[in-house]
Formats: structure tokens, C-alpha cells, sequence
């Protein structure tokens, strides 16, 4: 099966807000350590799929790669900072999650996290071989809910998207890892923690740490 990802079915990117959640570990991409869905009618539909799937529906597969291609590509153009490079790497993410498909498992995690976690691992390969250097660009803000926001998130939220990128980019690596995934992605805190392997209360601290580091480097105008 071909897998190809088209900018115009993707659409513009535009980094979501407020920022969820993440963890660190890529080992699931051997299907390790993955989750029971929630009995949602959501959740079973999408259990449905992968089922389908491992038995051979290419269609099933189809329907999975419709639903989670836009969060996987917002992750890793968030990460590249190319559209182009970003649309190869989503579709090699879905050519080695077809690859891997029967070594999913439904124990702690969901889909969409495997699949982030996979394209994680691509980009980390990437980033070794050398072939480019890895930036976070963000173009605009869009508030969500505020539910997890402090006076930190009312300073990202005034700071323009060349501050807020350079601001990104200078991040130590897990706490960038965690904002764009939350920011970019689209991931929960639950579902950001299941990817990176960490529990949700680590992930909330470090998206704490990063959201408070980046309130300190943005200009005292914006504060």
C-alpha cells in the first residue's frame, strides 16, 4: 500500500493552544507498552479500525491514516520546519506503523500516540543523519480552553510567532519535545504522556518548567 500525504488534504498548519501533553520514550514503535481504549463510542470505533487493519483491510487502514495524518503531520512540521519534509516523513510514519500494525496493542496507549512516537523516532533519526537542523516555528495562537494556564500562558499568548519560535528553539530538548507536541500536535496531557512514556504528572511539570522557561526569555514589553 502507497501512502502519500498531499498539502492541500493537510491544509495550513496553525499551532493549537493551550499546550498539551508529552513524555519521553520511543520504544512503542515495537508495539511495548500500549493501551486499553476508553469505552467511548470514539474510542471503540477507532479500536474497530485498528482490529480491521491487523486483519488485512487495507480500507480500515485508510480511515485510520484520514484521521491521525493532520496531528502527526502538525507534529513533525512543527519539528522540521518544512512543509515538503514534514509531508515525507508523515507518510514514511504511516509506512512503518502499516509495518508494525500487528505488534499494536491496546494496553496504555492510544493510536494516535504510537504513531507520534514513531514519527518522533523518525525525526530523531533524522536529525542524526545530519541532513537538517531541527527548529520549532510557530506562526500564530489559537486559545483552546484554559483550564492548565497561568499568568506564564497570558505572556505566549501577547508574543508574536518569530519570538515565540526563537523562544521554542532554544528549549532543551525534552521540554521542546513537549510543548510541540501539545502546541502543534494537538495532544492531551494523557495522550502526550503515553507517548513520551511518562506518567501525567511529570508531564504536567514539565510543561510547567518549559511554559515558565519561556515566560522569561520573552521580551518585558510583551509582560
Amino acid at each position: 500500500m502507497t501512502v502519500c500525504v498531499r498539502a492541500a488534504t493537510l491544509g495550513a498548519v496553525q499551532p493549537l493552544w493551550p499546550f498539551a501533553d508529552v513524555s519521553e520514550d520511543v520504544s512503542v514503535e515495537r508495539g511495548e507498552n500500549l493501551t486499553t481504549p476508553e469505552p467511548s463510542p470514539d474510542g471503540m470505533r477507532r479500536a474497530e479500525l485498528v482490529d480491521r487493519a491487523q486483519a488485512g483491510d487495507v480500507g480500515a487502514f485508510g480511515e485510520l491514516y484520514d484521521e491521525y495524518s493532520l496531528t502527526v503531520y502538525r507534529y513533525i512540521y512543527a519539528r522540521v520546519s518544512s512543509s515538503a519534509l514534514a509531508e515525507d516523513l508523515t507518510s514514511e510514519t504511516f509506512v512503518r506503523a502499516l509495518r508494525a500494525l500487528d505488534s499494536f496493542r491496546w494496553q496504555g496507549r492510544d493510536f494516535g500516540a504510537w504513531l507520534v512516537t514513531i514519527a518522533r523516532n523518525l525525526i530523531t533519526d533524522h536529525y542524526k543523519s545530519g541532513r537538517v537542523r531541527l527548529e520549532v516555528v510557530t506562526d500564530e495562537i489559537e486559545t483552546h480552553d484554559r483550564q492548565t494556564e497561568g499568568p506564564e500562558i497570558d505572556v505566549l499568548a501577547a508574543a508574536t510567532a518569530e519570538v515565540l519560535r526563537d523562544a521554542v528553539a532554544g528549549l532543551p530538548d525534552e521540554q521542546r519535545d513537549c510543548l510541540t507536541m501539545r502546541f502543534f500536535a494537538g495532544l492531551s496531557i494523557a495522550e502526550t504522556a503515553k507517548a513520551l512514556e511518562k506518567s501525567e504528572g511529570a508531564v504536567k511539570q514539565l510543561q510547567l518548567r518549559a511554559v515558565r522557561h519561556l515566560a522569561k526569555v520573552i521580551p518585558k514589553d510583551l509582560r
